[in-house]
């Protein structure tokens, strides 16, 4: 998935950027990740209060290795659906926002 595609995937719902990031792309809603790209594949942030809804869809987690361990984040696969149908993708696009919005914003970095 290009950074176009990924700009019009949002582009009726938010403005979003995007931010390269260890092999994807970070899509950021007001200085918030609400989303992450990896090899073609979008995953919506999600925390305590929504993941519940992502696992009633059947929608796998992203994990990755290290260390020789199975790690697991709480983004989840977008649904095939939500890809071609932006009414199918507005209610996964909320679920996401609002848990960006609970989770605490990152603090930059200052140099020493």
């Amino acid at each position: 998935m290009t950074h176009d595609d990924l700009y019009e995937l949002f582009r009726p719902l938010a403005p979003v950027s995007l931010k390269r990031m260890f092999g994807g792309t970070g899509v950021y809603l007001d200085g918030r990740i609400i989303a992450i790209e990896i090899d073609g594949v979008v995953y919506l942030k999600a925390d305590q209060e929504t993941q519940g809804r992502f696992e009633e869809e059947g929608l796998k987690p992203f994990t990755y290795e290290a260390k020789g361990k199975t790690m697991t984040m709480r983004y989840y696969q977008m649904p095939d659906e939500a890809y071609e149908d932006p009414d199918a993708f507005r209610p996964w696009f909320k679920l996401a926002a609002d848990a960006a919005g609970r989770a605490p914003l990152q603090k930059k970095k200052t140099a020493r």
